[in-house]
């Protein structure tokens, strides 16, 4: 049976991880020609002939270091962080022949694999607190074939107790791969390069920015033989040796190098007679400093007999044993190198070893080179004998993203997208042939920060750090107009569907408008004025339509308030005005995002208004009608990887249904399908990312969702909503009741809550009725408050409020005027989509104390005095009468009068414990452990 397609998958990845050295592999063989190569949390193999992508997907993290066999037909990845990896994939299949879970206790920092294709070794990262570092050896035969080493292993348990395994042996053998040499070194320098000898696979060498180490090893021992020679900068005539970089034996000799910083290469040989009282003969001393870059050394490595350097010039060096430079290849101009990764064959040309003697001495396969500005050059080894620059710059093997993406737009009517660089460069590409199309830089002060494409693609507006905001062609990205009316940084752009009108949030909370009016028989773009309608960041600025086709434009911001500016009205006289604005109730979460929710069939109740969609950071997504104005619905949206960023609504291709896009600050994207009613069945979400996620976006076609990440990757994900489709039938078809039982997930609220269910309905005939029960299945609206205080859900009028509006909504997406009493499964739903995610803590209640008006800075906590308190419950937010105060403080302290019930000083502790009644030392023991 076919494998089930997921509804989102990785389809291409544009950039790569260009900061980590050593981030890219030669693949070719001679049959094929392949790189692979870290883009983040995923390992891109890239066939160059073929121009495809094969992915390596499985770490959480950024992967830190990457190997190949000598054969070149595993790939093994490592990465860093609590839940790393260690993980060796089979080229030819793209799957993981064997994974290790958390190699190192923090994961990997570098490592490396033996000439002879036998051991792996890795050093771990640093621990966080300690410095901690291990180094450790690994027999790559047990890596690549686990299933033997397991038997081997089995085996040996076997021989050793002299029989069948005990249960402990048959834990031990059955247990995960580990090292077979482990060594915890001094603390003091970080070490973060390790290679092998190629001379002799028992010893390697290590680095960090002051120490080298030399370690060896011997079959049957548990830990490493290590020394580090000491280093004086007066014995080199010099005040002071820069820091290293990285370290390599020299081929065929007892020598081996380290790269500072400088540009130098330190040069250790064996001590022989000179050896001092306390070392060995073949322990290693510094006795030679020599410049061979003019600028700091980035890279050095080894193939065949030559040492390779590469330069933050941009240089790839070759030198022979006695370190006399043999070739170089300087006219690459892609910027500094991290990465040269050479092919397991020799080119044809030089693979005979007749024709070896016609040539040179300078014969070693052809490789690639990465830089840091995220490209990946193909280089051949012939192209040095060339006399032309031009054939010796290598050809790209792929065409390199931007490393610092802000923002991403997709063109409306084609298969291409833009993206804006911090550093203010500009992208178009080709989202089908993943190619680049052309591209701009801006000035060299010019932060970018947002940018948005008109309805029809002709115009492009792009914002910047310092309120400069370029109206560019859409094609040319040539600048149609240039405008500045604000000195704080513009955060977020929208163009309306006509075109004639550009929207800009900035810095200052301020909303800026501008329109594209005559001018002199021509025309051009007009500031109309601003507006500073919100106190805190403005969180999502949107130009929509409502169904009757007029143009609107909203803004939201994490002040809790929803603008509307009326567009009629504002002019360049009258400046832009705002029409309407809405407050969200206190104890809500903070706004997030806003978006206009999908249009709804024309027979609907209410297809002719207006719902807008708001996201916040309680992990709720509200349905709000600007013109009532009124929040008419409240739904649970997904849970994981924090609260909504970004909604983004499109329409399927495949069921012409709609569906919302979104994204979290942090890792998470994943698709929601409409009509919304809360059922995670209805919701899926993947990591994208291993940190910040900038920026989403959705093709024109509704096919692709591209996903923008902090870590200088774009990843471009396939869309198949088929699989939510199904997964939402599969729930609706178990009953409304089964399926937010089964969202409830707690068997014993449940329980309560049918109890209290029934028992409402029996209140309700009566509890003292005579005649014959009778038992409708549903209860009376106004009870519903009270169902969910029993529940341990306490709403605010407020909450109430949205509790009634939102069965209003349920009734009018059934086509009712109203309904009749509400059944078990809409308490369900009403329950789930309305009930805070979090319990509300002592640090909530600290938190509030500190900003309330009055309350004084304690020792520890902030204090109020109790007439300040009383005084706040009673005028301030949802106002409570004397009555009503005292009966709430009797019920939580069992005290009848209010003095008594509070002391005249009350700490948020106080309050916490005394009258919420809150267990202050199981909450401070479970923070603890978490």
């Amino acid at each position: 049976m076919a494998e089930d397609p997921q509804a989102l998958s990785l389809s291409w990845v544009f950039g790569a991880s260009a900061s980590i050295k050593h981030s890219v592999v030669n693949l070719s063989d001679g049959y094929t020609d392949k790189i692979c190569y870290l883009a983040a949390n995923t390992a891109v193999i890239y066939d160059k002939r073929l121009r495809r992508q094969v992915f390596l997907q499985g770490h959480t993290s950024p992967i830190t270091c990457i190997a190949t066999t000598d054969d070149r037909s595993h790939v093994i990845t490592a990465d860093q962080g609590p839940e790393s990896l260690l993980v060796v994939w089979n080229v030819r299949t793209g799957l993981p022949t064997c994974t290790v879970q958390r190699p190192h206790r923090h994961g990997v920092f570098t490592m490396d694999v033996s000439l002879d294709g036998m051991w792996l070794a890795t050093f771990s990262a640093p621990d966080p607190d300690t410095h901690e570092q291990e180094v450790s050896l690994w027999s790559l035969s047990a890596l690549l074939d686990p299933a033997a080493a397991y038997q081997a292993r089995q085996q040996q348990m076997q021989q050793q107790g002299g029989g069948s395994p005990s249960q402990s042996g048959e834990r031990a053998a059955a247990g995960p791969l580990r090292p077979v040499v482990t060594t915890v070194m001094p603390l003091g320098d970080i070490q973060f390069s390790l290679r092998f000898s190629p001379n002799n696979p028992q010893e390697l060498i290590s680095n960090g920015k002051k120490r080298v180490y030399f370690w060896s090893w011997s079959p049957g021992a548990s830990r490493f033989q290590y020394y580090s020679p000491p280093l004086r900068s007066r014995d080199f005539k010099q005040k002071k040796v820069a820091d290293f970089v990285s370290s390599v034996f020299v081929p065929g000799t007892t020598q081996a190098l380290t790269a500072t910083e400088d540009g130098d290469l330190l040069v250790w040989d064996e001590q022989g007679i000179t050896a001092q009282v306390g070392t060995s003969a073949t322990d290693r001393r510094a006795i030679k400093l020599m410049r061979i870059h003019s600028s700091p050394i980035t890279l050095l490595s080894t193939v065949g007999d030559f040492i390779v350097s590469g330069g933050e010039d941009g240089y790839v060096r070759f030198f022979d044993p006695l370190l006399r430079i043999v070739a170089w290849f300087e006219d690459l101009a892609a910027g500094p190198v991290t990465a040269v990764a050479f092919s397991a064959v020799l080119p044809d040309r030089i693979a005979h070893a007749d024709a070896a003697d016609t040539l040179n001495r300078f014969m070693v396969p052809d490789f690639v080179v990465a830089t840091a500005q995220s490209k990946i050059i193909s280089v051949q080894s012939a192209t040095f004998e060339e006399y032309d620059a031009d054939r010796r710059r290598g050809s790209s093997v792929l065409d390199s993203l931007l490393a610092d993406v802000v923002d991403i737009a997709a063109h409306p009517t084609r298969a291409e997208f833009s993206v804006l660089g911090r550093g203010g460069g500009l992208q178009r590409w080709d989202s089908i042939a993943h190619c680049l199309v052309t591209s701009r830089v801006f000035g060299p002060k010019m932060e970018g920060r947002s940018l948005c494409y008109s309805r029809d693609g002709a115009l492009l507006a792009v914002g910047f750090g310092s309120g400069h905001l370029h109206v560019l062609d859409g094609d040319t990205l040539a600048d149609a107009h240039v405008l500045r009316n604000t000195a704080a940084g513009i955060t977020r752009l929208a163009v309306s569907n006509t075109g004639h009108h550009i929207a800009a949030a900035d810095d200052n909370h301020q909303v800026l408008l501008y329109a594209f009016l005559p001018y002199k028989h021509t025309m051009r773009w007009e500031f109309l004025g601003r507006c500073r309608s919100h106190h805190g960041r403005i969180a999502a600025l949107i130009f929509g339509e409502s169904p009757s086709g007029q143009t609107r434009l909203l803004s939201v911001g994490a002040d809790s308030r929803v603008v509307e500016y009326d567009l009629a009205g504002s002019g360049v006289a009258a400046g832009l005005r705002p029409a309407a604005y809405y407050d969200f109730p206190p104890g809500g979460g903070a706004p997030t995002s806003l978006t206009f929710a999908p249009p709804l069939q024309y027979f609907r109740a209410f297809a002719a208004e207006t719902h807008l969609l708001v996201s916040d950071d309680s992990y709720k997504i509200r349905v709000f009608n600007p013109d009532r104005p009124a929040v008419e619905a409240t739904f649970l949206g997904p849970t994981f990887g924090g609260p909504i960023a970004q909604l983004v609504m499109f329409k399927s291709p495949a069921s012409d249904s709609a569906f919302l896009a979104y994204r979290t600050a942090e890792r998470v994207v994943g698709l929601i399908a409409w009509p919304l009613d809360g059922d995670p069945a209805r919701t899926m979400g993947l990591i994208a990312h291993p940190g910040e996620v900038r920026a989403i976006t959705i093709s024109y076609d509704g096919r692709k969702l591209m996903t923008v990440g902090a870590d200088g990757t774009l990843a471009s994900w396939d869309i198949n909503t088929s699989p939510l489709e199904r997964s939402a039938a599969s729930a609706a078809s178990a009953g409304d009741e089964a399926r937010w039982s089964e969202v409830l997930g707690d068997p014993e609220l449940l329980r309560e809550m049918r109890d209290y269910f029934v028992y409402a309905q029996i209140k309700t005939q009566g509890e003292e009725a005579l005649e014959a029960r009778a038992v409708p299945g549903t209860v009376p609206l106004e009870v519903v408050p009270d169902l969910m205080r029993a529940a341990g859900f306490y709403p605010s009028e407020a909450d109430i409020e949205h509790l009634t509006n939102h069965l209003a909504y349920m009734a009018h997406g059934r086509d009712m005027d109203a309904l009749p009493g509400v059944s078990f499964a809409d308490l369900l739903c009403l329950y789930v989509n309305h009930r805070p995610l979090f319990n509300v803590t002592h640090q909530d209640v600290v938190q509030a104390f500190r900003e309330l008006e009055g309350a004084a800075p304690g020792p520890d906590e902030p204090r109020l005095t109790r007439e300040r308190l009383m005084s706040l419950l009673r005028t301030a937010g949802e106002q409570m009468g004397a009555d009503e105060l005292a009966v709430a403080l009797a019920a939580l302290t069992g005290v009848p009068s209010p003095e008594k019930a509070l002391p005249p000083t009350i700490t948020a502790g106080q309050f916490s414990s005394d009258v919420l009644g809150f267990d202050l030392e199981g909450e401070e023991g479970e923070t603890a452990a978490q």
